[in-house]
């Protein structure tokens, strides 16, 4: 005969579950279970901070799809446009004494008033990207005298930040980082990597957006072209069309360039620089480098600043085209010319 237990009442079965809940968190389970819930929630957190800390400084670019990079755009101000020219005699000498009515300017094909010029040596923000790739091996203590000759040469006012060239950029140097540390950070280089070039000029020019001056302007320092870059040439031109900074080169070039980055980088450099207002030398040796450095110094602090309201005062935020040439008897010269090649107009 098979013996049935009785059918509990509702009652009976609700103090059952509640003596043995009472059992269960008297044990100690239920502790220790609410204890390792929480480790593992708390050691999830950890490794998504991790990731955060490990991103790289620079940003890709989405992919599969290669649009242009976010960027914060510096426009010209609708009351006053300001434009830094270079006019040089035959002799690569910088010419000064010049007046406002020996300058014409034209803003997409309309002519415009020169309301400003000033020719005084004004402070400058200056960021210097430097190439400490593996390609710079042998070249890299000439680069540091470069370096060194550049700052010594350079309005005293001028500050300085420096970006270093490797897989992947890295400021070495801030603007509100004293002077006197760059010595011993660029001793410290060790040519390594690949050649980050286009990632190093977009992290120069995110730097410049902290510096303390108007007037911005990048050296860079390099053997060759880009061969590790997550931006490219095309970015890069956008950003500094929009970011008012003046770009000059030094190409520490090989006579018999072997690399295809190396064939192609003075013509990169080129058109990256010549869109700024700035120009690309090159050195073969440590004298001409030398004389580089001297030159692009002696730009900097001779350069010409003009300024005019422009006739078209809409805000439609687009690309203006702009042309600066000598008028008058500074034209009949031989001088040569340099200015940025357009601005974007502001937005509402």
């Amino acid at each position: 005969m098979v013996m049935a237990w009785p059918k509990s009442s509702p009652a009976i079965q609700r103090s059952r579950m509640t003596l043995g809940l009472l059992a269960f968190v008297r044990s100690g389970t239920l502790l220790r279970f609410l204890f390792a819930v929480i480790v593992t929630l708390a050691a999830s957190s950890y490794a998504a901070a991790q990731v955060g800390i490990s991103e790289v400084h620079v940003l890709p670019r989405a992919m599969p799809a290669s649009p242009a990079p976010t960027r914060q755009t510096v426009r010209a101000n609708v009351d006053l446009v300001l434009v830094n020219v270079t006019v040089l005699d035959h002799a690569d000498r910088a010419v000064t004494g010049l007046e406002p009515a020996n300058f014409a300017v034209l803003d997409n094909k309309s002519p415009q008033i020169v309301r400003y010029l000033s020719n005084v040596d004004e402070p400058i923000s200056l960021v210097v990207v430097l190439d400490a790739s593996a390609s710079m091996a042998a070249k890299i203590q000439e680069a540091r005298k470069a370096l060194t000759e550049l700052i010594n040469t350079s309005n005293p006012q001028d500050d300085f930040a420096l970006i270093v060239i490797h897989d992947q950029p890295r400021v070495a140097l801030h603007f509100d980082d004293p002077l006197s540390e760059i010595q011993g950070t660029v001793d410290a280089l060790q040519p390594d990597g690949f050649t980050a070039l286009w990632d190093s000029m977009y992290l120069g020019i995110t730097e410049l957006e902290n510096s303390h001056y108007q007037r911005k302007a990048m050296v860079v320092l390099s053997d060759g072209g880009d061969n590790h870059s997550r931006y490219t040439e095309s970015d890069i031109k956008s950003l500094l069309e929009e970011a008012g900074v003046e770009v000059y080169a030094i190409g520490m070039f090989d006579r018999f360039a072997s690399r295809p980055e190396e064939k192609i980088g003075p013509l990169q450099l080129d058109e990256v620089t010549s869109i700024t207002g700035g120009r690309v030398f090159s050195a073969h040796d440590s004298s001409e480098l030398s004389r580089a450095v001297t030159r692009i110094s002696h730009e900097l602090r001779n350069q010409y600043v003009l300024g005019y309201y422009p006739s078209n005062r809409s805000r439609d935020g687009k690309w203006r085209r702009l042309k600066v040439h000598l008028t008058g008897s500074a034209s009949q010269t031989k001088f040569r010319l340099y200015a940025k090649k357009g601005y974007y107009a502001p937005t509402e």
